[in-house]
């Protein structure tokens, strides 16, 4: 067990150097491009798109979020393992949601897509006109790329 220590703890301190190392070589904007360009990359030979739908489109609320929301409701019902419930105010009827950074597997037409709701934390704003909400959150869309024309017509019924 001592071994296995010892050779992570080399490890780490091998990966150390070689960060400071390309830190201290390359400029910041050649390793902008190279990762710019991997990502690229891995995202032609990767077989998935993917959709961002943001709460706040700008300065307005993206309807589009709020129609995802409602649609997944159902679905977060009978398949979700970790739920959002809330309650509108003056109405007796539960809304069940996912849950911050949960997933949810959907089938549309036979196809398997996967939503994920994304909540991150803002980063503090000094000031502004219109405070914006202290978390960024949205939903991403997972599709096979050889199911995407059928995943969007899904997207523009909602």
């Amino acid at each position: 067990m001592k071994e296995i220590w010892t050779t992570m703890a080399s490890m780490m301190g091998v990966w150390a150097f070689c960060q400071s190392l390309l830190h201290t070589v390359f400029p910041p904007e050649l390793r902008f491009a190279s990762l710019k360009f991997f990502h690229r990359l891995f995202n032609y030979f990767s077989s998935y798109c993917y959709y961002d739908i943001t709460e706040i489109d700008g300065v307005n609320t993206n309807e589009l979020y709020n129609a995802v929301q409602l649609y997944l409701s159902s679905s977060a019902s009978i398949s979700g393992s970790r739920l959002s419930l809330t309650r509108g105010l003056n109405s007796s009827s539960i809304t069940f949601g996912l849950s911050n950074n949960d997933r949810l597997v959907d089938s549309y037409k036979g196809v398997t897509v996967e939503w994920e709701h994304v909540v991150t934390q803002r980063q503090t704003q000094t000031f502004s006109w219109r405070p914006l909400p202290e978390e960024k959150r949205g939903f991403t869309l997972r599709v096979r790329k050889k199911n995407k024309q059928l995943v969007l017509i899904l997207i523009w019924t909602l």
